[in-house]
């Protein structure tokens, strides 16, 4: 493992920084990040807060090129056998540094598209180690579905595509929690027809063809993954408040609905002496209850067209030719040229406006 390695390198002196050795080690660091596709650890024992600094500024000031999400875990301290690798204060000069580079302490920071840069600090008690996890900026690359997309379904795509290429549909296919909502359905299903399949197995049931293609297709381990993905992307939606009017009326029903199971709950609990249940039950019930003011006092948002200037542009000419096409005169030859591009225009159109609307956009 990367961390026991981490307990076998030599002790180095902490945290001054020696010059060009330090600069020449940032350097390579701050590549390695820029040229990163997965995510990785790293051990910052020695790194002082000039070498920290640059790293920041070249290693993550820029969005790096990737097909999928990333997280970069930083080792900042520990415990005993390790401690004397680094200063006490590493890890508050290297949070420093993140935020004046732009980056955002979030607790609840995960690896998904929604937490680019932002940041949160660990300390492994299991490990010993203190660690800092970096979400950095990104800029997708377009990655590979293993099957022909051009016939499959959005479902079908969600369902079968890998998870770097889940995670781009996902971010540009989706944007409100309703569609995401939608998507998340479709791989329970997925992994409710999985399951469903695999007990036709255990009891030697003939399957159908259409069934024996899904099992042989699907992956129970990646939809487990994508499950988990978009129930961090659908929690944070809800926690910062980032729903539509609607979407608010909904959340809203949805957590008094649960409020009001954990207080009968914590009665129960209470009626027979079960402090330590009643007091964990409290704790979940404060934590519904920040939610539901959090939701309430939020703004609702309104998401706007992907391209919506593009569109109104396409629809203002069409709405000139239409004057065009019913002028009693003998048109010009401009003019004429101008009706001959109008089929192109009205399919222009309708791919943005398609575009636009993404997936699942009857469920809204």
């Amino acid at each position: 493992l990367y961390w026991q390695s981490c307990l076998d390198r030599p002790s180095r002196a902490p945290m001054a920084d020696t010059g060009k050795a330090d600069s020449d080690k940032a350097k390579k660091l701050a590549a390695e990040l820029q040229a990163a596709s997965t995510s990785e650890t790293f051990d910052l024992a020695g790194y002082g807060p000039a070498a920290l600094q640059y790293l920041v500024t070249s290693g993550l000031g820029t969005p790096i090129k990737c097909p999928a999400m990333l997280r970069f875990t930083f080792v900042v301290g520990g415990g005993k056998k390790v401690r004397q690798k680094y200063d006490e204060k590493l890890s508050q000069l290297f949070a420093d540094a993140l935020k004046t580079g732009g980056f955002t302490e979030d607790r609840g920071a995960a690896l998904t598209l929604e937490c680019q840069g932002t940041f949160k600090q660990q300390h492994d008690t299991d490990k010993d180690l203190k660690f800092v996890h970096v979400f950095p900026r990104v800029e997708l690359q377009e990655a590979s579905i293993a099957t022909d997309d051009a016939n499959l379904t959005p479902e079908e795509l969600i369902v079968f595509a890998d998870i770097s290429a889940f995670q781009t549909m996902i971010s540009k296919k989706t944007v409100s929690l309703t569609q995401r909502r939608r998507a998340l359905d479709v791989v329970k299903a997925a992994r409710a027809r999985l399951a469903a399949i695999e007990v036709k197995l255990a009891e030697m049931q003939e399957l159908t063809s259409e069934d024996q293609q899904f099992y042989d297709s699907a992956d129970d381990e990646g939809l487990q993954q994508k499950q988990e993905v978009l129930q961090i992307i659908l929690d944070n939606m809800i926690s910062k408040g980032q729903l539509t009017k609607n979407e608010q009326k909904e959340v809203l029903v949805q957590l008094q609905e649960k409020l009001d199971a954990i207080d009968t709950q914590i009665q129960a609990a209470a009626a027979a002496g079960q402090a330590k249940k009643e007091g964990k039950l409290r704790e979940v019930r404060e934590k519904l209850e920040l939610r539901r003011v959090t939701v309430t006092s939020a703004a609702a948002i309104v998401h706007k067209p992907k391209y919506e200037a593009e569109i109104k542009a396409v629809q203002k000419r069409l709405a000139a030719l239409a004057v065009l096409e019913k002028s009693a005169k003998v048109l010009p030859l401009e003019d004429v040229l101008k009706l001959n591009a109008k089929p192109k225009l009205v399919a222009d159109l309708e791919a943005m406006q398609a575009e636009s609307r993404g997936w699942f956009t009857e469920a809204q």
